[in-house]
């Protein structure tokens, strides 16, 4: 693990979105923001304009948490010495998009794909064991749930003093479905490199997910304290824990 000017440095020479990553990349984000908007186009009948208007805000709001999401994974690979690259998932995807036509917008999904990390032999050296190590991995797509946790606090603070905002409120329910949708374990998303690379990591993105969920999903002062005290005392012992 390193920061400061060395970490500068990587994440100077080495991260970046490639073609490939961005090939899924950008239509998933519109494709996103249509499974979540799908539902704000009119409440009796159609409104072209105000349907128009929502999947803009959608598009920005699910460009926005991608791109803090899967840049949060390449920077902390990078401190680790590995290279993280997004792979899409097409299938699920698509899968996430007649879940959304056959519910009628009701239960929108994110299952876009996870990070697959790849060993850097010269940011490795020095590092414990060397070689690749599947805690690290876990570690790596843990911190894409964690940005998109830390993303719905954002947006739960800024929903308490506008109440009524639209921005802020799909803000909350993206970020907070996605992390929710990252953690299973199933093929091609970040819960199965937790769920196989470290167990006690899996449990605590579980359990994050779901107490996020109640203490933020239900609009109440007390538990929008409580969120931000839990990542406050989180982020000062990250601090203390670093070397």
């Amino acid at each position: 693990m390193v920061r400061g000017e060395e970490l500068k440095a990587r994440i100077k020479d080495h991260f970046s979105f490639e073609k490939e990553e961005l090939s899924v990349l950008i239509p998933a984000v519109f494709l996103t923001a249509f499974m979540f908007s799908f539902n704000d186009w009119g409440e009796e009948t159609l409104d072209l304009s105000l349907g128009l208007r929502n999947l803009f805000l959608m598009a920005i709001l699910v460009a926005v948490s991608f791109l803090v999401r899967f840049s949060c994974q390449k920077i902390y690979a990078l401190k680790e010495g590995y290279k993280a690259h997004y792979n899409g998932w097409w299938t699920g995807i698509i899968i996430a998009l007649i879940i959304t036509l056959l519910s009628k917008g009701s239960v929108p999904l994110v299952l876009i794909g996870g990070v697959a990390v790849s060993f850097m032999v010269r940011q490795r050296l020095g590092e414990f064991r060397y070689g690749f190590s599947y805690s690290d991995n876990a570690r790596i797509s843990f911190s894409g749930i964690a940005a998109n946790l830390l993303l719905a606090l954002l947006f739960a603070i800024s929903l308490f003093f506008f109440p009524e905002n639209y921005f802020f409120s799909k803000g909350l329910w993206l970020n907070w479905i996605m992390a929710a949708c990252a953690v299973l374990p199933l093929p091609q998303l970040d819960g199965l490199n937790i769920y196989f690379g470290s167990r006690p990591w899996y449990y605590v993105a579980l359990a994050s997910v779901a107490v996020f969920g109640v203490l933020l999903l239900t609009g109440t002062k007390i538990g929008l304290i409580i969120a931000i005290a839990i990542t406050a005392i989180t982020a000062i012992i990250q601090l203390l824990m670093e070397p």
